[in-house]
């Protein structure tokens, strides 16, 4: 992997880390190639109670090889 490269995925992560706190998330953890993100929704306290939970909503955010990002589910508890 190159030095070029691996600015290009940084890169490519970091505009979608952007674009996902302009939408509500906020950033957990991130290394150089992912990120773990989360977001509450307004009534997070309504729904805490009415699900007898966690109502985040939580994604683990990667980035390829070839710059493309992908974003997965993860249990609160992970």
């Amino acid at each position: 992997m190159t030095a070029w490269a691996d600015d290009a995925r940084s890169q490519a992560l970091d505009a979608f880390l952007r674009q996902r706190e302009e939408e509500g998330y906020r950033i957990e953890s991130r290394t150089g190639m992912q990120a773990v993100i989360c977001r509450r929704p307004r009534l997070h306290f309504v729904l805490r109670l009415v699900a007898h939970g966690d109502a985040q909503r939580r994604l683990l955010v990667s980035v390829d090889q070839q710059a493309h990002i992908t974003s997965v589910a993860v249990d609160s508890a992970a």
